[in-house]
C-alpha cells in the first residue's frame, strides 16, 4: 500500500476550530515541508518568528487546534500558520524525500538522486535495517560517530 504525501493544509489542522477558521486559509492551500528549510536567521529575528511560533504552540495546548494526531504531529502546523504566504519554493531537486520509502522496493531515479542537494530517509525502510531502498547511497555517504557514543538505532 502506498501512503500519499500531505501536501495541503488540511491535514494538519482542525478545521472546525473558529481560531483556523479566521487564520483565512484554505484547506487546498499546498503546504511545505518545514522538517527541511532555510531560513534567514536576521529576519527570523526582525520578525520574532520564534515568539510567533511560541504563541501558536500555547494556543494549541488551550484549544486543541493540530492535536498530535492531526498532521502527524505538533511541530509542523504552527510553523505552516506562522509561514503562510512568508515562503518561497525551492526547487525539487533540492530536498528528495522518501528515500526509505513505503515498500522497500520503491526507487528514484539515478539522474534524480545524482542532482539533489539534501538526501531525506522518511517513511519505514531505513537503509540501516533489512529490507530497505538506497542502501547502497547511504553507505556511501554514511559516517560513524568517531567517538563511539552515538549508534544507529535499529528496531
Amino acid at each position: 500500500m502506498k501512503i500519499g504525501i500531505q501536501n495541503s493544509y488540511m491535514g494538519f489542522l482542525d478545521y472546525r476550530k473558529k481560531t483556523i477558521q479566521k487564520l483565512s486559509i484554505s484547506p487546498s492551500t499546498c503546504s511545505f515541508n518545514p522538517g527541511v528549510f532555510v531560513a534567514n536567521m536576521t529576519e527570523w529575528r526582525q520578525q520574532h518568528i520564534t515568539k510567533k511560533l511560541e504563541k501558536w504552540m500555547k494556543k494549541n495546548v488551550e484549544e486543541n487546534l493540530y492535536s498530535s494526531t492531526v498532521g502527524g504531529g505538533v511541530a509542523t502546523p504552527p510553523m505552516l500558520i506562522v509561514f503562510h504566504d512568508k515562503h518561497s519554493p525551492i526547487t525539487p531537486n533540492w530536498h528528495i524525500r522518501h528515500l526509505a520509502g513505503w515498500s522497500p522496493d520503491d526507487q528514484i531515479s539515478q539522474s534524480v538522486l545524482r542532482d539533489a542537494k539534501l538526501l531525506h530517509w522518511n517513511g519505514r525502510y531505513k537503509p540501516w535495517r533489512i529490507p530497505s531502498s538506497h542502501s547502497k547511497l547511504w553507505e556511501r555517504w554514511f559516517i560513524p560517530d568517531p567517538t563511539g557514543k552515538f549508534q544507529i538505532h535499529k528496531l
